[in-house]
């Protein structure tokens, strides 16, 4: 029996809101997605104990497969900010992430959410694709500007994230903003 927190998608994929437990998992399923940066096993846990309620989490046969981190802006209420989605390699090119973002903004405590924002490398053209596509299907417009100067996660040798990151190795960080969502269409949500 699934709780109102979890879904059935295609008799596989389940869909929640990750606890505490999960962090582990996640933390392990985002080192073997290079390049993202992996943030400590504290982080994940911080995560999943105290934004849960943004943050989703996809399992296949009791394995956490993917996952998304978010939180919405203390300062700006309608905007989501997503840190960070991972998608194991073997269901990568499935729509995976596109359903992590359909099931996770169904819930009712996001439902005043007209904007998606994340930091992107301007090498990672997957994730800039995932959200151009989310843009096309919410009938919205995609902008990218620079946001973080890559010489801002190299100083003293150490980046944001913990990772361990050779001086100069780190991207830029672009943000992109998906907005404004005020008619999502069904197909992709489902939000009324």
């Amino acid at each position: 029996m699934l709780t109102t927190n979890q879904s059935k998608e295609a008799g596989r994929l389940s869909f929640r809101q990750p606890v505490a437990a999960d962090g582990p998992a996640m933390h392990a399923l985002v080192e073997r997605c290079k390049p993202l940066d992996v943030n400590s096993r504290y982080c994940y846990l911080i995560l999943c104990e105290h934004y849960s309620s943004s943050c989703i989490v996809a399992e296949m046969d009791g394995e956490v497969v993917a996952m998304m981190t978010a939180y919405v802006l203390p300062e700006r209420r309608d905007t989501l900010f997503v840190w960070q989605i991972a998608v194991d390699a073997r269901l990568r090119g499935r729509g995976v992430a596109r359903k992590l973002f359909a099931h996770l903004l169904k819930r009712r405590n996001l439902m005043n959410i007209t904007t998606i924002e994340a930091t992107v490398n301007p090498s990672n053209d997957a994730s800039r694709a995932l959200f151009h596509s989310l843009a096309k299907a919410c009938g919205c417009g995609v902008e990218e500007t620079p946001l973080f100067e890559a010489r801002l996660f190299d100083s003293a040798g150490f980046d944001h994230a913990g990772a361990d990151h050779a001086e100069g190795e780190h991207e830029q960080e672009n943000l992109i903003r998906v907005g404004p969502i005020y008619s999502v269409r069904k197909t992709l949500i489902g939000r009324r």
